[in-house]
């Protein structure tokens, strides 16, 4: 019934298996210098070892799901560690809510807090999807495949423009009416490290935000990017003006704009 889907990179063992604690079947797609395949049980449970030479957060997850083959999907990074009672916890709240395609529940962080989490819980929409992280989601995959659902590979880790891809994915969900639901219930626990993207709010960090808001949705681009440049200004003001920072998160658009219609040219 579950499933954990597993994005790292440069593995050179399985040793990640007991860092995660995994507790139920999981892929693994390790981006490497090689392309293979591995099928094997740890602790009972099948794991699907893939080595992939692509790179890129996105493309990753997107491989992950292909090969997946459960009913619900944990989507997750390689530094995160899972509650023993996680399966117990997550097939509860399917009980309880089975009509619902995408469920957000709580991460707790490891070396310090990881996020403030409202203890109701409460149907996910536009506004409240910009805040959602990919390792808080477990997904119904059946209804993701139905609806053709994929995480945008011209974003997030790995490409030109480092974030937003699970924002993306959530928008994309909610304009094809799957139910997305806040659930306060913690899965498991994450390592609270320097990013692997996240160098400061410099002008490549507000063009990836353009560029994610408009995968996001190109209708209502400019005005995710005014509320947050607005919204955030205590952040980076005193590292960039705002007019530097709408002119990047412009020009990300712009960019992204760009690169999606020479794919879309290359794809006919």
């Amino acid at each position: 019934m579950l499933q954990i889907l597993v994005s790292t990179m440069k593995q050179s063992d399985y040793s990640l298996l007991d860092k995660m604690d995994i507790v139920c079947d999981a892929i693994i797609v390790n981006q490497t210098d090689q392309e293979s395949k591995h099928i094997f049980e740890y602790n009972n449970h099948k794991i699907i070892w893939i080595n992939s030479s692509e790179r890129g957060l996105s493309k990753s997850r997107n491989l992950l799901l292909k090969n997946s083959f459960a009913e619900y999907c944990i989507i997750a990074d390689d530094d995160e560690v899972f509650d023993s009672e996680m399966i117990d916890s997550v097939e509860k709240t399917i009980k309880l809510y089975p009509t619902v395609d995408v469920f957000r529940f709580k991460i707790d962080g490891i070396e310090s807090k990881f996020k403030t989490y409202s203890e109701k819980p409460y149907n996910i929409s536009y506004l409240k999807a910009i805040k959602i992280s990919s390792v808080e989601m477990v997904i119904k995959r059946k209804s993701i495949v139905n609806n053709n659902i994929v995480f945008d590979e011209m974003i997030g880790a790995g490409t030109k423009f480092l974030m937003g891809e699970e924002n993306s994915f959530i928008y994309n969900c909610l304009r094809n009416r799957l139910q997305i639901k806040y659930i306060p219930v913690s899965i498991a626990k994450l390592h609270i490290g320097d990013s692997s993207w996240f160098t400061g709010y410099n002008k490549q960090y507000f063009m990836g935000r353009g560029a994610s808001f408009t995968s996001m949705s190109n209708s209502f681009s400019n005005v995710l990017i005014i509320q947050f440049a607005i919204r955030k200004y205590k952040l980076y003001k005193n590292k960039i003006s705002i007019i530097t920072a709408l002119k990047c998160m412009f020009a990300g658009k712009k960019e992204y704009l760009k690169m999606r219609k020479e794919n879309e040219f290359i794809k006919k």
